[in-house]
């Protein structure tokens, strides 16, 4: 295998897709497992399922799993700030919530639940 292929371009990919990937499937560890099926597909098709080319497939899930990981603390960090923020300017105006919009902040956050969510827990089945 090539050194820049095997040290450099393969772990920037496996961050960049595993973050793409966390962004969609919201679990780390099914983010960890799909990087790692596709590089162990790669390493017996390309490589002949060699010792090396093996280990190097378990890293590279193991490194889509520790950045979808961060990229979840990270995204779990800035909504509970975000909620804390909301729930502390919201205290003083509870009674005109629903008919002031001007309490809402300037991000995509659900209008049924007044979390600050993309997608709104209460409309999930």
């Amino acid at each position: 295998m090539d050194p820049i292929l095997l040290f450099f371009v393969f772990p920037l990919v496996t961050i960049i897709i595993a973050i793409a990937l966390q962004k969609m499937l919201n679990n780390p560890l099914l983010v960890g497992a799909v990087i790692f099926s596709m590089f162990l597909l790669v390493s017996f098709l390309k490589y002949g399922g060699t010792s090396q080319a093996i280990i190097a497939s378990i890293i590279y899930g193991i490194l889509a799993f520790v950045a979808a990981l961060l990229l979840r603390m990270i995204s779990n960090l800035r909504l509970n700030n975000m909620n804390n923020n909301s729930n502390s300017n919201s205290s003083s105006n509870s009674n005109n919530d629903a008919n002031n919009s001007q309490n809402w902040p300037n991000t995509r956050a659900c209008r049924i639940c007044k979390c600050q969510r993309c997608i709104c827990n209460g409309l999930r089945m």
